[in-house]
């Protein structure tokens, strides 16, 4: 029986099965990347899909990249970007005096641009690759898991964000109730991830959204399910606009969608030989404040209110 990564005792309905095969072949063909040992230890990979959250995760739940998978990966310049749109909402929410935690930090960019620019702040990011590991006054970058960090750090920190992880999690629970534990009453619990209500939805094959890259598809209401749950108060959600980095990204999808995978690779053909992408993309430019971009955001506050039956009744009701 597969038990639910999120909601406890929650039920949950299968969805599909991916190949094994093809996802071995797919990330050693578009990134050079061997997963075979990876996935070793499955014969099947599944979608399921929580009853009560629409939350949809991979199984089995042993199947996440391993620090070699994520050195490759790192290789493209595209992959961990300094500063984000996430990043400036999330700076936004920063006051004088604050003690700021970041789960998945990286090498700490979003920590350093913030230190900088508010006075008398604390920041400490967790991160599980040991090179990036610092100490500077009051900037510290620590190896270690938010379950272990938050056994010795419970209610010490006014933000605790983290910025395209938490799909990569495949124990959710675990990692949510750790990450609140550190938060002060009253603090603010900040996650963005890959909004899969949005264009990416359309690509019938992402590679990047499943294992051993991401374990958890979220959408909108999936994050609130996660105020809910977890007694917190959802001040805010925020989509991100199109961002002009992904314009071909999001056109390519958009005329597989339209014309059919086997028909797109035509139609790429005559858009190449004329001037017809240049004015696709200026009129995606003019309306991409209007698209929902990847990823989306939520923010939420931890309070004395306590919606403890509902999450019992959420629990028993299987």
């Amino acid at each position: 029986m597969v038990k639910n990564p999120f909601i406890e005792n929650s039920s949950v309905e299968f969805q599909t099965e991916i190949s094994k095969e093809r996802l071995i072949n797919e990330y050693k063909s578009h990134y050079d990347i061997d997963i075979s040992e990876i996935l070793s230890s499955t014969d099947s990979i599944e979608l399921y899909k929580c009853k009560n959250s629409g939350y949809r995760f991979y199984s089995p739940l042993n199947i996440t990249g391993n620090s070699g998978f994520y050195e490759k990966l790192q290789e493209h310049d595209w992959y961990y970007m300094p500063w984000k749109w996430e990043h400036q909402i999330c700076n936004k929410l920063i006051n004088k005096g604050n003690k700021i935690l970041e789960i998945g930090c990286g090498k700490g960019d979003f920590l350093r641009r913030i230190y900088k620019q508010h006075e008398n702040i604390q920041c400490i990011g967790l991160e599980l690759n040991e090179s990036t590991v610092i100490s500077e006054n009051n900037l510290k970058i620590i190896n270690s898991r938010i379950e272990d960090y938050c056994i010795e750090n419970e209610e010490k920190f006014d933000i605790v964000c983290s910025f395209q992880v938490l799909e990569h999690i495949p124990t959710v629970n675990s990692f949510l109730k750790a990450s609140i534990k550190c938060l002060k009453e009253d603090g603010l619990l900040v996650i963005s991830v890959p909004n899969n209500d949005s264009f990416i939805k359309h690509e019938r094959f992402c590679i990047l959204n499943m294992p051993p890259h991401h374990m958890g598809l979220w959408t909108e209401k999936s994050l609130k399910m996660i105020g809910t749950y977890f007694d917190l108060e959802l001040l805010k959600i925020e989509y991100e606009p199109l961002q002009e980095y992904h314009f071909d990204y999001y056109l390519n999808i958009m005329i597989k969608r339209t014309a059919g995978a086997y028909f797109a690779k035509y139609i790429d053909k005559v858009i190449e030989l004329t001037n017809l992408r240049k004015i696709l993309i200026k009129y995606i430019r003019n309306r991409a404040k209007k698209i929902h971009g990847h990823s989306i955001m939520i923010v939420l506050r931890k309070t004395a209110a306590n919606r403890q039956t509902y999450r019992q009744t959420l629990e028993q009701s299987g």
